[in-house]
């Protein structure tokens, strides 16, 4: 770290001493008033929360327009949200640098309940476009959070908290071509006893571009997407039962890389049920006990080779070569968590889980043979041995502890440890400290350390017979050590957060050199474990009111010369919110700094207006422009050096009515 980075760190203590006014605007702020969870598992502000936290509520979601979780994480000191195609389109989600096409650096929940997919272990693959429609808050973990959530929890866990009692329809109509609704309905029978349902759907023809795929074709496609949730929650006294389905369908652009206008089809589904009981054994000893299942369904179908195109010198394909993977999994849980108050200062938190986790149905289809690219009289699966994965379980015992004690009127001590044991290939023990500092209520400063790791995922540990990748069932869990420290402040009319943070990683997955083996037929790279990787920066955010209409965010990332990442060392955003009356117009926009994983592409800006007018108490008009001077801009992937084409301008008109 060069001496600006230490520069703002004696800052950090400098200005931490300045004084606080309890009145004026900031007094009943949104940051004091809001409480999570996810840090500790009990409800704390930002301020002595143990972690680096980030809170977005559901007026501020609504205010920004925004409908998805992956297009909200622009907005997200230290994450930013990508295009990619490699595993199918979808959004690469990273965090404090490392940016992968799975997205398996960071764990995404909903309620509690872990959405990453079994097969890759990350959130691109079945979670497009996360809905955000019945959303109360989104809380999020930057940086380790594996001493309390285990797995993948390695630079990042979000947790999407849903609402209950809401009674809202919202319609919306885009240009070009989009249709959506949703609907939330609540049903309170008595004190114990409420229903709350949320039913969802979009549909639209996608935007049409020019470009050249992995075969050399140039060509003009689109990219048609569709999508349906579901939520139900139910709670009985003590119990609250909770049903999810989400599906989502994408058609032609660049499925697994290549133009394929008519064939191209990516299909994911994923069902989830849970059960949860919260109970007291003492007034002193509370405990709640889960039981989960999640099921997920993924299916693809892309153009592999065209027709007409020399493979080699004289030979080519009469017919298209169609192919693409298919798998079921399940994943099935059960958890234990006790809460002691020993003293007025002093909590403990421990408990365990199990998981039982497995693929199944696991095929490829095929039109031609895989080795000899002979065609088949009618398209196939290839099972059993000739697939590209094989039916495998992995089960996962954890167990944790954390100590939350109070020493003095300002210093809060957090420690935990957690340890987690795969029947597939090992164990992972991680420890977290965390030291707060609240000189008054709205004035803190954090020095954390934790380690946090990511199990090798069915992909990394499994694959096999395709041309892209190939397994390694030798593969060591990833490691990340992390050192932070942050800095929080709110006064009359402003808000401040500093974060410094430094990443020491071991046993990085990455590809590497193919090897021979009779399961690798097309010598494709395999997966090796890799160490010596660092990275530190500086995450911060700024919010000023200027009054109680108008106020202005700004968001900055950097990253230290020395670390090694893959996006750019500068990113940032921008929120101005006004409103006066009944009308509320809100201009965002995020920055991107010239990346070196993308082919030519400079530093560049996309700007979002969005402008509601409330008509009544229940009924209110909403018109929003994304990507305003559509701005042309390409995002990273290892398939196209150039990077991946995302959408323009695109006009939308939304009717809210509450009931």
């Amino acid at each position: 770290m060069n001496r600006n980075f230490f520069f703002i760190i004696i800052c950090c203590f400098s200005f931490s001493t300045l004084s606080q006014d309890e009145t004026g605007i900031f007094a009943l702020s949104l940051e004091e008033l809001t409480q999570i969870k996810i840090a500790t598992k009990h409800k704390q502000t930002i301020y002595s929360s143990p972690s680096s936290v980030y809170v977005i509520t559901r007026q501020q979601i609504k205010d920004m327009g925004i409908t998805n979780l992956q297009a909200l994480l622009n907005f997200v000191p230290g994450f930013q949200s990508t295009r990619d195609v490699e595993q199918g389109t979808a959004s690469r989600i990273s965090s404090r640098g490392r940016s992968t096409a799975l997205s398996e650096s960071v764990l995404v929940q909903l309620d509690g309940k872990k959405l990453n997919d079994l097969y890759t272990g990350g959130i691109s693959l079945l979670n497009r476009l996360l809905n955000l429609g019945n959303v109360e808050q989104i809380e999020i973990i930057r940086g380790p959070g594996s001493a309390l959530y285990g797995s993948n929890a390695f630079l990042g866990v979000i947790n999407i908290v849903t609402t209950s009692g809401l009674n809202e329809v919202n319609i919306a109509v885009s240009e070009p071509n989009q249709v959506s609704s949703n609907i939330s309905y609540s049903h309170q029978f008595s004190q114990e006893n409420a229903l709350d349902i949320y039913l969802s759907f979009f549909n639209n023809d996608g935007e049409k571009y020019k470009l050249t795929d992995i075969n050399g074709i140039t060509g003009i496609v689109s990219d048609p997407a569709a999508g349906i949730d579901f939520h139900l929650k139910y709670s009985l006294g003590n119990w609250l039962f909770t049903g999810r389905y989400m599906k989502r369908e994408l058609q032609d652009f660049l499925a697994l890389g290549s133009i394929g206008n008519n064939i191209n089809n990516e299909d994911s589904q994923q069902w989830s049920f849970s059960s949860e009981y919260h109970g007291k054994i003492s007034n002193e000893l509370s405990y709640s006990l889960l039981l989960s299942q999640s099921r997920d369904r993924w299916e693809t179908l892309a153009l592999l080779i065209p027709k007409d195109v020399e493979i080699f010198p004289g030979f080519s394909l009469t017919n298209n070569f169609v192919g693409g993977p298919f798998l079921k999994s399940q994943n099935n849980k059960i958890s234990l968590n006790f809460t002691y108050q020993i003293k007025n200062n002093h909590l403990l938190t421990f408990g365990s889980s199990y998981e039982k986790a497995h693929i199944s149905d696991v095929h490829t289809a095929t039109t031609h043979d895989l080795f000899t690219l002979e065609e088949y009289e009618k398209p196939i699966k290839l099972t059993n041995d000739d697939s590209f994965n094989d039916d495998k379980s992995r089960e996962i015992t954890s167990i944790y502890l954390q100590d939350q004690i109070h020493i003095g009127q300002h210093w809060e001590l957090t420690a935990g440890i957690r340890h987690d044991a795969y029947s597939d290939f090992g164990t992972s023990t991680n420890p977290r400290l965390a030291l707060v500092w609240k000189q008054q209520e709205k004035n803190s400063i954090k020095l954390m350390y934790g380690n946090a790791f990511r199990a090798p995922n069915f992909l990394e540990l499994y694959d096999r017979n395709n041309y892209v990748d190939f397994g390694n069932i030798n593969l060591h869990a990833e490691e990340v050590e992390t050192i932070e420290l942050s800095w929080l402040k709110t006064e009359i009319n402003w808000h401040f957060e500093l974060t410094a943070f430094s990443n020491t990683y071991k046993h990085l997955i990455t590809l590497s050199e193919p090897i021979e083996h009779p399961e690798n037929p097309f010598f494709a790279p395999t997966f090796i474990n890799k160490d010596g990787q660092k990275s530190s920066g500086i995450e911060s955010e700024l919010l000023y009111k200027f009054d109680n209409d108008f106020s202005i965010k700004v968001i900055w990332n950097w990253f230290s010369n020395n670390s090694d990442i893959n996006i750019a060392r500068n990113t940032a955003a921008l929120v101005i919110d006004y409103q006066k009356e009944n009308l509320h117009i809100n201009f965002h926009g995020f920055y991107r700094g010239e990346n070196i994983a993308v082919k030519n592409q400079k530093s560049y800006m996309v700007p979002t207006a969005n402008v509601t007018y409330q008509l009544s108490t229940q009924l209110k008009l909403n018109f929003l422009v994304n990507n305003i001077f559509e701005q042309s801009y390409k995002t990273q992937s290892i398939m196209y050096s150039e990077g991946v084409p995302n959408r323009g301008r695109a006009f939308t008109l939304g009717i809210e009515y509450q009931f």
